[in-house]
């Protein structure tokens, strides 16, 4: 007789489109609420994880995140556990810059667009840091909860967190496309003794249907209105927001 599948659902979403993701800033630990469009992909996830079972949902304590997480617990009748440990990458001196501004102000700090994993922008963190607030973050997240739960965060954690359960080296992290309001999802077994949970990837980066992404005649000449969904640094190493 086969072993009972023990695997758990571990549901990811990145937040919905903010006016700083728009404009390619660099937002880190920055408090940015969403667009009119990141709530529109805040509900599409609601509508989509709606007949789901649910038993927690978990959210970036900063507002783009928390909001789209509250959006997504209302049907289940469940309260958003917020934590800080979820939060983007600190862009430190660099947040709210675009690229081309970080080129000109800081032509000292070049190492982090080759090699982010060991170098930090000035004041922030390094992917090598991420590692760790992420690692702790979720080994918390599973004991607490039993059933499905739900993950509201950032590029940089979620495609961190991919990686470390996947056994993708760090490097590759940005191969894994995580768009803006994007669902993603993993099926993971309990870890064996002090092993690291074993996890399958079931769904990668799912998105609000495109019939339902026709800009609003009222949105039509504002930055609110639906985006290109690739927000890449050009060298394609950077995307976190």
């Amino acid at each position: 007789m086969l072993e009972e599948n023990r695997s758990r659902r571990l549901w990811l979403v990145r937040h919905g489109i903010t006016r700083w993701n728009s404009e390619q800033r660099f937002c880190g630990y920055s408090d940015i609420p969403l667009l009119p469009e990141g709530r529109r992909q805040a509900q599409w996830l609601g509508r989509r994880l709606s007949m789901e079972r649910i038993a927690a949902v978990y959210s970036s304590d900063l507002l783009r995140a928390r909001r789209t997480a509250e959006i997504i617990a209302h049907p289940h009748s469940l309260q958003v556990n917020i934590t800080a440990a979820w939060r983007e990458l600190s862009f430190g001196d660099w947040e709210g810059l675009t690229y081309e501004q970080i080129v000109q102000r800081h032509r000292r700090q070049p190492d982090f667009f080759t090699d982010p994993v060991n170098v930090a922008p000035p004041g922030g963190e390094s992917l090598t840091d991420l590692v760790r607030r992420v690692q702790l973050a979720f080994t918390e997240l599973v004991q607490e909860h039993e059933g499905a739960i739900v993950l509201v965060s950032h590029g940089g954690p979620l495609r961190t967190l991919l990686c470390g359960l996947l056994g993708m080296p760090l490097e590759r992290q940005w191969q894994l496309c995580l768009d803006l309001g994007s669902l993603s999802a993993l099926d993971i077994l309990p870890p064996v003794e002090d092993t690291t949970p074993v996890a399958t990837l079931a769904l990668l980066n799912e998105q609000r249907p495109a019939r339902l992404k026709r800009v609003p005649a009222q949105y039509e000449a504002t930055n609110e209105s639906p985006l290109d969904s690739t927000e890449r640094h050009k060298e394609g190493s950077i995307d976190h927001a």
